[in-house]
């Protein structure tokens, strides 16, 4: 509760100080959004406990309708919502469910208000942009060089809130920021668990044709408790599946405690070909070898990948390997296709595009899956179902 009457008494400072000059504009409601078909496999082979599980096909789809609205020249409210049940990572509707032909459901994906310090976001006297954001906000801590889907799961959105600025510091070269304070739970007998992130970067242009950027980002989760830890070792609980964490190693404590994780992300772009290198690290500064299983820290997760083409053109083909230690990350967070929402993975992903019509495009993926550690008990979440195979072929 301090830390959010600090934040609010420090906005109302910044709201007094900035001269505003809001002019009125007629408030219009612009709509987009997408409905992707797709259909899915999952295979497995025999895992570390020597059980296969069964192998299954499905069809699914996933509808978002997305809705946009400027206020004035400071003010603006975004608003969406999609198909899938109370998932936190995922849209999609599996065709079947309910049985009997039963209705679908929607539910609220963001909801939002933006605040624009200056008219219309830009900086005086400089090449940029600077927004607040409160609400339920999409996740501003991935970007789109490359398949980061390392530690974050890109369908989440956040209950909280945050600001967003970017400004270019020379002719070749764009300086960014992000940070935010978000609610993980709001518990009314205690100190509401709560995730605050600060993450900036750098993108340049090199020389003709080649463009490089680089990020670091530092989360800090505070106030945890027991049901956190839980919904990390094995989704109990949780509004998404989860599973990998060790109990008493992802914080030292089993009780909760706080969690500080350290992030990097790079890429090398190459225009002529659409070629982008990309790769990164990350490190749980918290995690404690554990007393219980007698296992290490398990706190570090890596990636890298290259992609290129042109989906318009020809198509654009890509990739990736990913590596995610049982501890580098709270596992409820992770991407829920590629590992299933579980830490103590690594596999490869192959990925392809290609645009079939204006409006219409073709997406594949195909993802490799097993555990990094086998030895059981302190694993046992993880390696369920880890030796996997998942195909996903997409018309959105």
């Amino acid at each position: 509760m301090k830390r959010c009457s600090i934040f609010f008494t420090l906005a109302a400072v910044l709201a007094i100080m900035i001269p505003f000059n809001a002019a009125a504009e007629e408030s219009k409601l612009n709509f987009s959004g997408s409905l992707r078909g797709r259909f899915e496999g999952l295979w497995y082979r025999r895992d570390a406990r020597n059980v296969q599980a069964e192998d299954r096909i499905r069809l699914r789809y996933n509808l978002r309708i997305n809705a946009e609205a400027t206020l004035n020249e400071h003010a603006a409210v975004e608003i969406g919502f999609s198909s899938g049940a109370d998932d936190s990572r995922s849209g999609n509707q599996t065709i079947g469910e309910p049985v009997d032909f039963g209705p679908n459901g929607i539910v609220i994906r963001r909801a939002f208000l933006i605040f624009m310090p200056y008219a219309g976001g830009k900086l005086p006297n400089r090449d940029g942009h600077w927004e607040f954001q409160f609400g339920l906000v999409p996740e501003p801590f991935t970007w789109k060089h490359g398949m980061d889907m390392m530690i974050w799961d890109n369908d989440y959105t956040l209950g909280g809130v945050n600001t967003l600025i970017n400004a270019k510091v020379a002719e070749n070269a764009s300086l960014f920021g992000n940070a935010g304070y978000y609610v993980v739970e709001e518990v009314k007998s205690a100190k509401n668990p709560f995730l605050g992130a600060v993450q900036g970067g750098l993108e340049a242009s090199l020389s003709d044709g080649v463009k490089a950027g680089v990020r670091g980002s530092f989360f800090h989760f505070d106030y945890l408790d027991d049901a956190f830890i839980g919904r990390g070792v094995d989704g109990t609980g949780g509004a998404t599946s989860a599973g990998g964490n060790i109990a008493d190693g992802l914080t030292g404590d089993p009780e909760g405690g706080n969690l500080q994780v350290v992030e990097t992300q790079a890429f090398v772009e190459y225009a002529p070909w659409s070629v982008i290198i990309f790769g990164g690290y990350s490190s749980n500064l918290s995690a404690e070898a554990s007393d219980m299983h007698l296992v290490d820290k398990e706190n570090t997760a890596y990636n890298a990948g290259i992609e290129g083409g042109d989906k318009k053109k020809y198509a654009m083909l890509g990739i990736a390997y990913y590596y995610i230690e049982a501890n580098a990350f709270p596992s409820q967070f992770i991407d829920s296709d590629l590992f299933d929402g579980r830490t103590n993975r690594k596999g490869g992903l192959v990925y392809a595009a290609r645009q079939l019509l204006k409006g219409v495009d073709f997406n594949l993926k195909v993802m490799q899956s097993d555990a990094v550690k086998t030895d059981l008990p302190a694993f046992e979440e993880s390696v369920k179902n880890s030796k996997r195979t998942r195909l996903q072929a997409d018309i959105t």
